[in-house]
């Protein structure tokens, strides 16, 4: 659209300007163009063709302008440079340019208002033969006509001046503006975020405070008891062992709420730079650490049968790392509500090109498996809906009290989270009974290795 604009205002201001230059007699005589008067013509067609830099550099069309201007009082081309000005200059550019301007535009007006008839290129709109432009013998023309040329003349300076200026003035004032209201929405873009990351931040110290409060002081308690308890029972080393596992396990989930609260108040938790997780001790939510999460499960006296081959830890994301580690501690977790004393089969494959498969089972109670059902205990079950009753038959000598107390936590969340996990991961899940065995069995897609 600029291009065509600057076509038409190129080939309206060539003719406007040849026009105008037919008044002055080196360039025509007796209407005859001169030699000066056409090479005049042919310089006017670089002339303006500095029409097409008024964006990007106004002030070519300005300059040519005004050596028209002084030239033979054609300012046409250097309203346009000053209409540009306006509009796109700096302040102090477009004043000193306006001042010219209106300098060059005023002279010119009055010197085409004093110079004889036939040399105003708007006495063509009135003389009745328009060979009288290049003859000033010519007789002047009646005092109407030359009333009505001045007067069309001042008439042209003042409407090109208000133009040029006062809508110049008016574009550049509404650019202004515009820039002016992104600004403020940008602001308050940015105000609205930071109100938003206070906000969150403000939640993330309640909730770090709540857990520290919540947890910390009963995980305190539990490792000195159990401290305790391994000192008294030296003579029997069942107990001491188990006292030991107890304080251990304590020790190292402090450890953890350690770092999840620090995780939850910085807001490092979903993705920790690489310093912070350089910093994570092992203990925490990795692949590295399945081998030591099956250890403090079999020392609480349950049997496992793990099979683990990990390979390329190190180009898989963050998030699979933690996923992997949490469907392994979710699954073990609920083996040991559901069926404690009862053996778990513990299988983890891990490498990029044929990505994470974990596979957990352990004999389901019999009411389990007359209940079995394939939607009731596939992934495709709602997620509320438990693996298995948890009033049903345990496997395996434990404490009644114990292990009614253990059984009834929970809400069957630990499998809603193995689901969440798996569908972020665009993995596959199977959550239920097969063959007699409650089975979790999980495959995540291949991940990018790296180098």
């Amino acid at each position: 659209m600029s291009i065509v604009i600057g076509v038409i205002l190129f080939l309206f201001g060539l003719f406007t300007s040849v026009m105008a230059l037919t008044s002055n007699t080196w360039a025509f005589a007796d209407g005859i163009i001169s030699n000066t008067g056409m090479l005049a013509v042919l310089l006017l067609v670089p002339v303006w063709g500095t029409v097409f830099l008024r964006h990007k550099w106004p002030w070519a069309p300005f300059i040519a302008g005004a050596l028209l201007t002084i030239g033979w009082g054609d300012a046409l081309l250097l309203l346009i440079g000053l209409f540009h000005l306006v509009i796109r200059a700096s302040k102090r550019q477009a004043i000193v340019a306006s001042a010219v301007a209106s300098v060059l535009v005023i002279a010119s007006t009055v010197r085409m208002c004093l110079s004889p008839v036939q040399l105003n290129p708007f006495a063509i709109m009135f003389l009745p033969d328009p060979e009288q432009m290049t003859n000033l013998d010519a007789p002047a023309p009646p005092a109407d006509a030359l009333l009505a040329i001045t007067l069309v003349t001042i008439a042209a300076a003042i409407i090109g001046l208000g133009i040029s200026l006062g809508v110049g003035s008016l574009l550049r004032r509404t650019k202004r503006m515009k820039a002016v209201e992104t600004i403020a929405a940008r602001e308050t873009q940015r105000n609205d975020s930071l109100s938003a990351q206070i906000a969150r931040q403000s939640e993330r110290e309640l909730l770090a405070r709540e857990l520290h409060d919540t947890l910390s002081h009963r995980l305190s308690v539990i490792s000195l008891h159990s401290g305790a308890l391994e000192v008294g029972g030296k003579d029997d080393p069942g107990v001491a062992s188990t006292a030991s596992a107890l304080r251990q396990e304590a020790h190292a989930s402090l450890e953890d709420l350690r770092h999840l609260v620090g995780g939850v108040r910085e807001g490092t938790l979903a993705n920790p730079s690489p310093l912070k997780e350089a910093s994570t001790p092992p203990s925490l939510t990795s692949m590295r650490s399945i081998p030591q999460l099956v250890a403090s499960v079999q020392s609480t006296g349950t049997i496992i049968r793990p099979s683990i081959i990990i390979q390329d830890v190190e180009s898989a994301s963050t998030v699979l790392d933690r996923a992997v580690y949490r469907i392994v501690q979710e699954s073990l977790t609920n083996a040991m509500k559901h069926a404690p004393g009862a053996p778990v089969t513990l299988g983890v494959t891990v490498s990029a090109d044929l990505g994470a498969r974990v596979v957990i089972a352990n004999p389901a109670p019999p009411t389990a498996q007359r209940l079995q059902h394939p939607r009731s205990i596939s992934a495709e079950a709602g997620p509320g809906i438990p693996p298995y009753p948890t009033s049903a038959p345990r496997v395996g000598p434990t404490n009644p009290g114990a292990q009614q107390s253990l059984s009834s936590t929970g809400a069957g969340a630990g499998l809603v989270g193995i689901r969440e996990r798996v569908a972020m991961l665009d993995g596959e899940v199977f959550i239920g009974v097969r063959d007699g065995s409650f089975v979790v069995e999980v495959t995540l897609p291949p991940f990018e290795r790296q180098g």
